[in-house]
């Protein structure tokens, strides 16, 4: 018998359904690259070059997939863009065995339309707090505007007019039709529509010179206590308030501290569509949105100087029509003669007015204030008020604001010495200033200094200054009529919160002394030197 042929067993095909890489690209209309596995990968991510992106129409956050010839396995993952060659993909290990990558070549491929560059997009709004003037968008929205992280862009209600801005982060959580704005950008900017316009700002940034705070407490009344911190935490405040990027009326919260604070007015202004910047350099004034009563002490130069005959008389009608009708003492009547529109007037007798002037003004507020005045020259007086040292605005004793001026138009305006002892004038301040944190020592305390010569005490001034600016309950505004040292005036004012005013006549003087009566607004600049 003859033998039966002997059949050999057949191989299994172990890719019954292998492809041609290149007949698999053209079908994909993708591209063919070599898997490298990197440990530095992490999973859900790839590599790729910046020329296979662009041909792939993608970008950085972007999703792309890929398939396997050999397998026809396919896997997805997260573009992270790197200088690597164009003929590689860099994956994970993890991301090779979970795809099932069997081929040293695969082809990926694009599962979405290709990027389209335009120069808006119309995007639906969603809110987030806690971003810091952050807005987020997605990868492809990214690259539609060709976005980098920390660019602002600008959105506006078409239906309103109504407009933000803030600076940009990429999240690659967020859809593609979708804008998240911090919510305090989206409330200050007023819109409320469901969509807006979203843009790419190509504007310069203005920085600001200065910027008038309005300050008051998310929740609480004590509304200097937070003056007081934002005063203490001015780096804080400026590094948390530079988040943002400023438009026409935006109100923020700075949660952390309890503030609540708008911007009131500018330099530059923000006039229309202008968008801005708070910068190291930006001066701040912190004014309190709504009253605070604060004590004061006026310190008035009675030097030989003072009585320069230099101050023009001019638009002070109110003030004297004001003081008029208030007080009817026949001192007060004859001093305020010497008022006439268009004359020179001694700069101790404009002094006196204003300190009258200030005194009235505090009585008319009605909140049991306290004004001490000081007047120096060789030496330093603390002036009495009946048998106190302070005038209480809300004694509510009979003639007790006509004694006061009749005295003060008495000792400043009618008396003079040599010297310009400022710094024994200071240290009198500190002692009025230690009685009044006895009575009221939450209480905030205003100085306010009227000179027109230099210290002839030394540095004496300077160091009392100094310890004065370590106290955040304590703001100090000098006067400067003739030719103090500026530049020390400036310096001192600054150091202490407040200003340095050299009014150009009587007018101006006036009125300035009228607004300190009623407003204590903490100024400051940009360095402490």
């Amino acid at each position: 018998m003859g033998q039966e042929p002997v059949m050999q067993e057949v191989e299994p095909e172990p890719y019954p359904n292998r492809i041609d890489p290149n007949i698999l690209a053209e079908q994909k209309n993708g591209i063919i690259v070599q898997p490298v596995v990197s440990s530095k990968i992490e999973g859900g991510r790839i590599q790729l070059s910046p020329n296979n992106l662009q041909k792939l129409g993608l970008g950085q956050g972007m999703l792309i997939a890929w398939e396997d010839p050999l397998t026809r396995s396919n896997g997805s993952a997260r573009i992270d863009q790197a200088q690597i060659n164009d003929n590689q993909i860099r994956i994970s290990q993890d991301t090779k065995e979970d795809t099932n990558i069997q081929s040293d070549q695969i082809v990926l491929f694009s599962t979405e339309p290709p990027i389209q560059k335009t120069e808006s997009l119309i995007l639906e709004v969603d809110s987030r707090p806690g971003l810091e003037g952050y807005c987020l968008v997605s990868p492809r929205t990214q690259h539609s505007l060709s976005l980098q992280k920390d660019d602002v862009i600008a959105f506006e209600d078409e239906l309103t007019g109504a407009m933000g801005a803030g600076k940009v982060d990429i999240s690659e959580t967020i859809s593609d039709n979708v804008v998240v704005i911090d919510s305090e950008i989206l409330e200050a900017s007023g819109i409320g529509s469901f969509e807006v316009e979203v843009s790419k700002n190509r504007r310069q940034i203005i920085p600001l010179q200065s910027v008038s705070l309005g300050i008051s407490p998310i929740s609480g009344e004590n509304m200097w206590e937070i003056v007081s911190t934002a005063r203490q935490n001015i780096g804080q405040l400026k590094e948390w308030l530079s988040k943002y990027i400023i438009f026409k009326g935006i109100k923020l919260r700075w949660k952390a501290v309890n503030i609540a604070c708008s911007i009131l007015s500018c330099v530059p202004d923000l006039t229309g569509d202008v968008l801005a910047e708070i910068t190291p350099n930006s001066a701040l004034t912190l004014s309190p949105q709504g009253l605070i009563p604060f004590n004061a002490i006026l310190i008035l130069d009675i030097s030989r100087s003072m009585m320069a005959r230099d101050v023009l008389v001019t638009n002070i009608a109110p003030a004297i029509e004001g003081i008029k009708a208030a007080m009817e003492s026949r001192e007060i009547q004859e001093f305020l003669k010497k008022f006439k529109e268009g004359v020179n007037i001694p700069r101790r007798i404009s002094a006196a007015f204003a300190a009258v002037l200030f005194l009235s003004e505090k009585v008319g507020r009605g909140f049991g204030e306290k004004v001490s005045v000081i007047r120096f020259a060789d030496e330093s007086q603390i002036l009495p008020f009946g048998g106190s040292f302070y005038m209480d605005s809300a004694s509510g004793k009979k003639g007790v604001l006509e004694d006061a001026a009749r005295m003060i138009v008495d000792r400043i305006g009618n008396a003079y010495g040599q010297a310009t002892n400022m710094g024994s004038a200071m240290i009198k301040a500190k002692t009025v200033l230690d009685e009044f944190n006895q009575m009221n020592p939450d209480q905030p305390t205003m100085i306010v200094l009227l000179t027109d010569g230099v210290p002839t005490d030394g540095d004496a001034f300077f160091k009392a200054i100094q310890q004065f600016a370590e106290n955040p309950n304590v703001v100090i505004y000098i006067v400067g009529l003739g030719n103090p040292d500026d530049e020390l005036m400036n310096r001192a004012a600054q150091l202490c919160g407040g200003e340095y005013f050299k009014p150009d006549d009587a007018g101006e003087l006036l009125v300035w002394y009228s607004k300190r009566a009623r407003d204590l607004s903490v100024k400051l600049k940009a360095t402490k030197h």
